[in-house]
């Protein structure tokens, strides 16, 4: 992540830091992405506790994008009907105009685990530019 942070002066003669509104939506998009990344490698058995973590991690009640991470996570579609009914029955009621950000109560991986999800994901960025 300090890679896309250091993005905007990157070639630049003069050091500065990153305008705080670029900061923002580079640590939003970051920590969806992670969010995201959790779920799709979190087990999916038993079905109600992997749909629970992504109702708690990702806060998206919208069927469509629980679907693309059933996909990414390689799920059969007889596997994705029973997990998205499952999904739609546990959806809570938001309060109208809710907008619930992302909750960090997801079965807390070791420090070593979460260190090398990131050095991953950093790999990942730094190849891609």
């Amino acid at each position: 992540m300090t890679v896309l942070l250091d993005l905007p002066s990157i070639g630049s003669q003069v050091l500065r830091k990153a305008p705080a509104s670029y900061t923002k939506i580079v640590v939003k998009g970051m920590t969806r992405a992670e969010m995201i990344l959790k779920v799709v490698m979190a087990p999916h058995e038993p079905p109600v506790v992997f749909v629970d973590n992504y109702i708690k991690l990702l806060a998206d009640g919208n069927p469509e994008t629980f679907q693309k991470i059933l996909e990414l996570k390689g799920l059969k579609r007889s596997e994705q009907s029973s997990m998205l009914e499952l999904f739609r029955q546990r959806l809570p009621t938001p309060p109208s105009g809710a907008d619930g950000g992302p909750s960090l109560s997801f079965s807390t991986p070791t420090p070593e685990q979460e260190s090398s999800r990131i050095r991953k994901l950093e790999k990942l960025i730094k190849k891609r530019l």
